[in-house]
């Protein structure tokens, strides 16, 4: 054997790895080979459930049980983890895979070498071995130490609210201020508000690159495509629009989209997810399921708020955690009878913020081609969305402190992070 690493550089940083079985003694086994890791059981659900559990979870590694009894009992589900494999190394090829078997079925380790998955654990083997696998795996992949990007899913209590207006000048505000690192911010926004495209329009931009494209295109999906295939304003935020036409809406499949997100994270610091109006009411719920933070937006009219009280309802019955949920108040005026506060204690969500009354100033500086931060330097509105922005800016600084975004853009960008340093 090579030499033995420390383990206090591998085992404190927050490396997680999932165990994709429903035999309980298999997982025992695993979680004391590898008691220097965190590992945590997946049990064996429908394949799409179970894909979509992995990507929410965002492992650095997935263990399969290709023992041949991985249920518990004598049935065989190699067929099983072979199709888990496969359609793992389509949705989330970042994800690097590892078998569990045993020198006792040999076709398990077969089928694994037919999955494509050539890393294999001997479970009739020393502890020590399993250890000595994953140790060399895992000098060779990137450490996360910390995600570095955030995804930001905004949801309009109806069409109309502002949703859109909110998520480009939000998008717009974090890419032009600098860190305090004073390294550039590398934003995304997902355009999948209604009507088609109102985020192109706003930030001047006219891109026929659609997401059924970024989907189409995942496999080849890497740093060159994202500069050159995904259209950007001036200032660079890279930005991607649903299809124009109507009946491409109904090619888009949930997991498709998902895995997009799940790719798309290695490349950006802050994706935001625009959904205001977006029809389809399920993949608006797994997209909102897979988010960091869900912030609600709405405003003090009774229309909207019904909206909201319906969407919430909505939330829970799709079991969306409450922990990411933040309230935005827009177009907000003091004079009106519900405040904020009122409103946020009323829907049982914590206020983020409030967004001031501004539809005037707003309109003018779209009707010349402008966002409101481009024709005015002073404006409440505009105070409000800064220090959402700033509070953004912060957490991708705490990251860096950690090493998460230092180490991504080292990995990524190597000749940008040594210039930096």
């Amino acid at each position: 054997m090579g030499q033995t690493l420390p383990e206090t550089n591998i085992q404190k940083n927050s490396n997680k790895f999932v165990f994709c079985s429903s035999n309980d003694v298999h997982f025992q086994w695993i979680k004391q080979a590898l008691n220097t890791w965190q590992v945590l059981h997946q049990d064996l659900v429908p394949l799409d459930l179970l894909t979509e559990q992995i990507a929410h979870i965002r492992p650095q590694l997935v263990l399969l049980d290709f023992s041949g009894n991985c249920r518990d009992t004598e049935e065989n589900c190699a067929k099983e983890m072979i199709a888990l494999a496969q359609t793992l190394k389509i949705r989330h090829p970042n994800v690097h895979q590892v078998a569990v078997g045993s020198s006792n079925y040999a076709d398990g380790a077969v089928a694994a070498m037919r999955a494509g998955v050539h890393h294999f654990i001997d479970m009739q083997s020393d502890e020590a071995e399993a250890r000595e696998v994953i140790r060399t795996m895992i000098t060779g992949l990137p450490v996360h130490s910390a995600d570095p990007c955030s995804v930001i899913t905004l949801l309009g209590a109806r069409v109309g609210i502002g949703t859109t207006t909110f998520a480009v000048h939000l998008a717009d505000m974090l890419q032009t201020q600098e860190t305090p690192q004073a390294m550039r911010q590398k934003i995304a926004l997902l355009d999948l508000g209604m009507p088609v495209a109102d985020g192109q329009l706003y930030l001047n931009i006219n891109s026929t690159f659609d997401l059924l494209d970024a989907i189409r295109n995942r496999h080849r999906l890497d740093s060159t495509l994202v500069q050159t295939a995904i259209a950007h304003n001036n200032n660079g935020i890279r930005i991607i629009s649903l299809p124009r036409t109507p009946e491409s809406l109904h090619a888009l499949v949930a997991n498709d989209v998902l895995g997009l997100i799940s790719q798309l994270r290695s490349y950006f610091d802050v994706l935001i997810v625009d959904l205001g109006g977006f029809p389809e009411q399920d993949l608006t719920m797994r997209i909102a399921n897979a988010s960091d933070e869900i912030w609600l937006l709405t405003d003090q009219s009774v229309g909207s708020l019904v909206s909201l009280d319906n969407l919430i309802k909505t939330m829970d019955k799709n079991q969306i955690a409450r922990n990411k949920r933040h309230l935005i108040v827009n177009r907000y005026e003091t004079a009106f009878a519900m405040s904020a506060e009122q409103i946020a204690e009323r829907f049982k969500v914590p206020l983020k913020a409030t967004l001031p009354e501004s539809r005037e100033r707003l309109v003018r500086a779209a009707n010349i081609g402008k966002l409101l931060h481009e024709t005015t330097r002073s404006n409440s509105y505009l105070s409000a969305v800064s220090a959402l922005a700033k509070a953004l800016i912060n957490r991708s600084d705490d990251n860096t402190k950690k090493g998460g975004l230092r180490g991504w853009l080292q990995r990524c960008m190597p000749g940008r992070s040594k210039a930096k340093e």
